[in-house]
């Protein structure tokens, strides 16, 4: 692995510049030198590292352990010690902070570099445990909304309707909006924000086709300046156009809810349809309404 950023943390200006050298050597990206705990904390907010290389002892009042647990505290990021010192309660404070590894001086290339690589590797393999045990607990709920759902609605009395609608919208989004800004700011290479509304309605109407489609929905979108659309072609809740209307309910407030986070102009609403297309349900987004 090599071109990954790191932060070098180390007070000793010949040891830090020799570490730097060595790195970029080995093709790695050192974009600057931290001398005291106080530094590495702005730098590591500032660079984002891809693994910090720190430094136990550093002048001041804040160590080295002591800069890598605030660090630690806002940012996931490998750690790598390096330190002269071998006691039994320093070694106690580095297992507190999650250390990747930690180095005695002095460093040889060779130790430098197949730690790195290590540190770098496995933390790669644990983000992506992490992410299938969310994708996978995310196919459990979407498998229960497809399954269970209309069997549940349809035994709720229509007078507990409302309340069963307002708690399911509750409980969604606040399990849905997470994953929406997260995939929102992963398809693109700028901050979601700074986007136009048509890059938006792009990015929102690429996320509602996935949501649907894991729900089981045989969709289709398509966008054009500031308008957009999506039709259901299958509805996985019933084989033809649902006869229990409640579930159109409750589909078209996840529609009009998930637009709303998109922070995008104008609204979405349901298209009628007649005759041959009464399975087919049509959604349009208007910026300009």
């Amino acid at each position: 692995m090599a071109g990954e950023t790191i932060l070098v943390v180390e007070d000793e200006g010949i040891s830090a510049i020799e570490i730097q050298d060595c790195l970029e050597s080995l093709g790695y990206h050192v974009p600057s030198l931290a001398k005291s705990g106080n530094e590495a904390i702005q730098e590591a907010f500032a660079v984002k590292p891809d693994l910090i290389l720190m430094d136990i002892t550093l002048k001041g009042e804040m160590d080295g352990i002591d800069a890598a647990t605030i660090i630690k505290s806002f940012m996931d990021v490998p750690l790598i010690y390096l330190t002269a010192l071998d006691d039994v309660e320093t070694f106690n404070r580095m297992i507190e902070t999650q250390a990747t590894a930690y180095l005695i001086k002095p460093i040889e290339e060779a130790e430098l570099r197949n730690n790195i690589e290590l540190a770098l590797k496995n933390y790669e393999l644990k983000k992506k445990e992490l992410e299938d045990e969310k994708k996978a607990g995310l196919k459990d709920v979407q498998i229960f909304m497809r399954s269970v759902l209309p069997e549940l609605v349809a035994n709720i009395p229509i007078t507990e309707r409302s309340a069963f609608l307002s708690r399911f919208m509750r409980l969604f989004e606040q399990n849905m909006k997470p994953l929406f800004y997260r995939y929102a700011n992963e398809k693109s290479q700028n901050s979601y924000d700074t986007l136009s509304d048509d890059e938006k309605l792009k990015i929102y109407l690429s996320w509602v086709e996935h949501l649907y489609e894991n729900l089981g929905f045989k969709v289709h979108v398509r966008s054009r300046s500031d308008r957009g659309a999506m039709t259901v072609k299958k509805c996985s809740w019933s084989p033809t156009r649902p006869q229990d209307v409640f579930l159109c309910l409750i589909c078209q407030s996840i529609m009009r809810l998930t637009y709303s986070w998109a922070n995008i102009p104008g609204s979405v609403k349901e298209e009628p349809t007649s005759g041959m297309l009464q399975s087919v349900c049509k959604f349009d987004y208007d910026m300009e309404s």
